[in-house]
């Protein structure tokens, strides 16, 4: 297991011996019934299985001249009617962050532990679904910021990622990644960046170390009150087992008005996955449109078509419709439908979908 490191234990003291000006927690606590049909995207259906979901979430924040917090505490609680279908599991989040800003100058210390089903990561990440498996990634980071100038800032960052899995079919691995981002700001509603990455990933059991160097340059504009861009265009160059260079880079379009809110996406990018040692080419696309009925109630739509380059990956695709409904003061109801879809590298499909229903119990304090 991964021991923190005592500058992590010292700024949590640091931060709970500092009079917060400001403190503020909120309790969501979230009950949800779904159907979902081949979970696992299989050629041919199995059947489906009914889910019983709870997901409670704590979060409590503090803010001082010069010290922000943050702490979360969640789970994922789930019972399946089909367990040789669809295991019942418990999926636990933790997180803190810790903040101290100098006049010029801010560090950022952080850790996470988030637990997932990679029936949903692997899709949502590579386009395929390998197995109905428990996804466990424990998180630790910094982050130096800089002002150099009063239009130019400097930012250096460390993490350090170690994912596993619960499936032999799946590869545990430990990533570490060091990266640099100057940045300039043009005006207000504009400004540039450059940044260097550079990553190690090292699969469990002593297998041969990957690396990855990735350099882009990016802008991010506000083109107008409603609308919003950013951009980004790169290369990234992998080595060993196999020395590859790749395009990166990524396209973000959003719109916010009084009624509609809309996203377009588009992202090229290395990254590492589970079912394979190394780093995978993946490559994504992801729409969504949301119009607010009522003043409580909003009905949104969304698409996302995921791939991963030059392995046994696949394509894949979620699709999503969602009404959320405000019942009170405190409580909100959701309905939605979703449509899963993949195909692998031989042209073999599979094709789920799920429908749902649940309530939202939302409590903010002070």
């Amino acid at each position: 297991m991964m021991r923190a490191h005592p500058s992590f234990f010292f700024a949590a003291a640091l931060c709970a011996g500092t009079g917060a000006a400001h403190a503020q927690h909120s309790t969501t606590v979230a009950v949800e019934l779904e159907r979902i049909e081949n979970p696992l995207l299989a050629p041919v259906s199995p059947g489906g299985a009914t889910v019983l979901r709870l997901i409670p979430n704590y979060s409590f924040e503090t803010e001082s001249d010069r010290i922000r917090s943050r702490f979360t505490a969640g789970a994922v609680i789930e019972r399946s009617s089909n367990t040789q279908l669809l295991a019942s599991r418990e999926y636990p989040s933790l997180g803190y962050t810790w903040a101290y800003a100098w006049p010029t100058a801010s560090l950022e210390l952080r850790a996470n532990l988030a637990e997932s089903a990679t029936r949903n990561s692997e899709l949502r990440d590579s386009g395929r679904v390998t197995v109905d498996s428990r996804e466990r990634a424990l998180t630790a980071g910094a982050t130096w910021t800089k002002e150099l100038t009063s239009r130019t800032r400097l930012a250096v960052g460390a993490e350090n990622n170690r994912v596993t899995y619960d499936s032999p079919l799946l590869v545990d691995y430990r990533e570490q990644e060091i990266s640099t981002r100057l940045s300039w700001e043009q005006s207000e509603q504009a400004s540039y960046y450059v940044e260097p990455v550079h990553g190690r990933l090292t699969p469990a059991g002593g297998g041969a170390a990957s690396t990855v160097n990735r350099w882009r340059v990016g802008t991010v504009r506000e083109l107008s009150p409603a609308w919003s861009l950013s951009a980004s265009a790169g290369q990234a160059r992998t080595g060993r087992p196999q020395n590859s260079t790749s395009g990166v880079g990524g396209v973000l379009l959003t719109y916010a008005g009084s009624r509609w809110t809309s996203s377009a996406e588009w992202v090229k990018d290395v990254d590492a996955v589970g079912f394979t040692t190394g780093y995978v080419k993946t490559e994504a696309v992801r729409l969504r449109v949301g119009y607010r009925l009522t003043e409580g109630a909003t009905l949104s739509a969304s698409t996302a078509r995921s791939r991963a380059v030059d392995v046994a990956g696949g394509i894949g695709s979620v699709s999503n419709l969602t009404l959320e409904n405000e019942i009170g003061t405190n409580w909100n109801s959701i309905l939605g439908v979703e449509d899963r879809r993949t195909k692998d590298v031989a042209g073999v499909s599979g094709r789920g979908w799920a429908v749902r229903a649940g309530l939202v119990y939302l409590f903010t304090g002070r």
